[in-house]
């Protein structure tokens, strides 16, 4: 019975290896994918022609955000999981790697895997990745938040707030929510870890108060996850009735002028004016041209927000839930660690994948894109320069 027992719970535990190794080597692939994507969209959203605009400079520094996010918990993750030691305990006694014996029997030998979290090999580092990872989160999930405002206010055209949209305070307004972020973290660096009396490094958690962790944990998914997305789902809810209401618009407006018919007066009026017309029209139409692709630029750019809005939704809403009620209670620790490494990695996707949604929704940000890479862009400007 024992040997039956003692079978399952090596087959569980190695189960549950296998899943923090597959899940490891995801985390992996999102840094090697998420790393290059982020840097082109930092190259894409600060070239000289887009800086004017507000939204993509809000893009571009979310891209940054997203860069250093995939090096936080993620990276801690893969060290973790490819980084292991193991103990052999013969009798309840620990036997090093070099440690040697002169007879074991298969019956008397325990081998534990020991995982060292990168938190947990010097305090000061367990504090500064703490700090980062945390606030960085939140100055992602905040700066999206304001850039849905920002796209609102420009689009509804509320004269009152208009300044908001104007790229000075567009940056200005992105680094005091980024300052405002990591002062309140600051409690991090001296509250979180201390050093166990057997010199081992304890991090998440406080000597002194034992809830401490657990409480800023909840706080921070709050502040991370349930008030942006409340901000985001009223703001962005009304982002798309205005966008379905300008499609309904020019829908409406291109089925009447398809309608309309010329009366015999008219054809004279058009007769007598030719020429006057003839003048004009070439120019009229330039600018119907103009108008129409800023108003489909400014379409996209907001078809671009509102998906970037609903994955980061649809990825973190799950990993909240589980993180502020479910957690604690789940019991054995070894699944406890691969569902918060699953969740995390849920969470982390939205930092990765939002190189493609600007792919597939702007047409401006691919021709950016291919103009990184193409010649035709340098010698446009070259032509331009010497005329």
């Amino acid at each position: 019975m024992n040997d039956s027992s003692n079978l399952f719970s090596m087959r569980s535990q190695a189960d549950a290896q296998l899943a923090d190794r597959v899940l490891a080597i995801y985390s992996l692939v999102l840094i090697l994918i998420g790393t290059p994507c982020n840097l082109l969209c930092c190259l894409v959203y600060f070239q000289k022609e887009n800086r004017s605009s507000s939204i993509k400079i809000i893009f571009g520094y979310l891209a940054i955000l997203d860069t250093i996010v995939l090096y936080t918990f993620n990276l801690n993750y893969v060290i973790r999981e490819f980084n292991l030691d193991y103990q052999l305990i013969y009798y309840g006694k620990n036997i090093s790697k070099d440690g040697s014996l002169d007879f074991l029997t298969s019956d008397s030998i325990n081998i534990i895997v020991v995982k060292r979290n990168l938190e947990e090999y010097s305090l000061s580092l367990c504090r500064l990745l703490s700090y980062i990872a945390f606030s960085i989160l939140q100055t992602s999930s905040w700066i999206l938040a304001f850039g849905s405002l920002n796209r609102y206010l420009l689009i509804s055209k509320i004269q009152y707030f208009q300044f908001i949209c104007q790229r000075s305070y567009t940056i200005i307004i992105c680094l005091c929510i980024t300052i405002s972020i990591f002062l309140a973290n600051i409690h991090i660096l001296w509250m979180n870890g201390y050093r166990s009396p057997e010199g081992s490094i304890i991090c998440y958690q406080n000597r002194y108060f034992s809830t401490y962790m657990l409480w800023y944990q909840r706080i921070h998914l709050c502040i991370y996850s349930a008030l942006p997305s409340v901000i985001l789902f009223i703001l962005n809810s009304l982002l798309m009735r205005i966008v379905f209401d300008s499609k309904k618009r020019l829908h409406s407006h291109r089925s009447q002028s398809s309608s309309t018919v010329i009366s015999p007066t008219e054809e004279r009026h058009k007769q007598r004016f030719s020429v006057q017309r003839l003048s004009i029209t070439p120019l009229r139409k330039v600018n119907k041209t103009k108008s129409r692709s800023l108003n489909r630029h400014s379409r996209k750019l907001t078809l671009s927000l509102i998906f970037i809005t609903l994955s980061y939704f649809v990825l973190t809403f799950p990993s909240t839930v589980i993180f502020s009620f479910f957690r604690p209670h789940i019991e054995p620790l070894s699944l406890r660690r691969t569902l918060s490494l699953l969740f995390t990695n849920l969470s982390t996707t939205t930092h990765v994948i939002r190189f493609f949604i600007y792919y597939f929704c702007s047409i401006d940000f691919r021709n950016n894109f291919y103009n990184l890479f193409s010649c035709k862009r340098k010698t446009h400007l070259r032509t331009s320069h010497t005329r």
